[in-house]
């Protein structure tokens, strides 16, 4: 698989990055993925630890004008390893997992948890200290759905590597000051690729008129959480040579208000689910709804010419 690093995405620095990939998770200093990057902390110093003092330096460098971060942790990357003295914290409690490879109430993972959201922590006080706070838009997301051989996603169907729920039904917490009402809450599935034009919305700029936008501003539902966008379609597509390690599958998938179906390449089948009443995709609707399995196969198969989607 072919690597591209931050620079070559625009990103004018790269902090904590590896040199080649972080495979099998490396949270502690000496990081096997690049041994080039000097300990700062003291003791045995921890990645996700080291991320979080690198983001709130960051903060305090660009504090005076305008600036872009964004924080991709390595955790909760399997293979899962957290701080001693909160696995330790997490052992303790009643259920707990045994060792980082536990199936259910996994404590590596607790731990890791926890580091991150110290770190979120940080962030929001560096934010306030500096006065920022009220002019800065936060935005907490993760790019796939849990790996299931290290927790459950229920009741949502399997995990990482899938087009079923557990695998794309990810977290997404925006705070946008003065804007979004606090707690609230939207049921609008909306997808990674809206960050970009709503981002754009937001600061004021416009996208180059040539540049074709995959998603659209979700401004409207960070304003009022009831409101829709014109938009009620989603995409995901997922070409494999060969099954995923985790059990994924090569596939594509759409959702359309609140049906989906996926479509698997390997031997050409489809499923259908409704999601208003079947959030864990149980209940396969395809042979019973052909109609509605018809047109939305057809709808995925326009989309990914129309892409110009890879083939498996």
């Amino acid at each position: 698989m072919q690597e591209f690093p931050p620079a070559v995405h625009g990103f004018d620095e790269t902090i904590v990055s590896e040199s080649h990939g972080i495979a099998g998770g490396s949270y502690f200093h000496p990081y096997h993925f690049n041994p080039d990057i000097a300990r700062r902390l003291p003791e045995r110093e921890f990645l996700t630890d080291r991320q979080n003092l690198e983001a709130v330096e960051f903060i305090e460098r660009h504090r005076n004008h305008p600036f872009f971060l964004y924080l991709s942790h390595y955790a909760v990357h399997t293979r899962l390893v957290g701080k001693p003295q909160l696995v330790e914290k997490y052992s303790q409690k009643p259920g707990a997992g045994d060792g980082p490879k536990a199936p259910k109430n996994n404590v590596h993972l607790a731990a890791q948890l926890e580091s991150i959201d110290d770190g979120v922590g940080m962030i929001m006080e560096k934010l306030e200290q500096s006065g920022l706070a009220e002019n800065t838009v936060i935005v907490f997301t993760s790019d796939n759905g849990g790996e299931s051989r290290v927790t459950t996603n229920a009741p949502l169907r399997e995990g990482k590597s899938t087009l079923y729920e557990g695998g794309i039904r990810v977290p997404l917490i925006v705070r946008l000051p003065h804007v979004t009402p606090r707690g609230a809450v939207c049921e609008t599935p909306v997808c990674v690729i809206d960050f970009y034009p709503t981002l754009c919305r937001i600061v004021g700029v416009t996208p180059p008129s040539d540049q074709y936008l995959d998603g659209v501003s979700i401004l409207p539902l960070l304003k009022d959480p009831s409101a829709s966008l014109a938009r009620d379609t989603l995409y995901w597509h997922y070409p494999l040579q060969k099954p995923h390690f985790l059990g994924g599958r090569s596939c594509s998938a759409i959702r359309k208000a609140n049906w989906k179906l996926l479509e698997f390449f390997d031997d050409g089948h489809l499923e259908l689910y409704n999601l208003a009443d079947d959030i864990g995709e149980q209940n396969d609707m395809a042979a019973k709804m052909p109609a509605r399995t018809r047109e939305l196969h057809e709808l995925l198969q326009q989309w990914r010419k129309s892409v110009k989607a890879e083939s498996p």
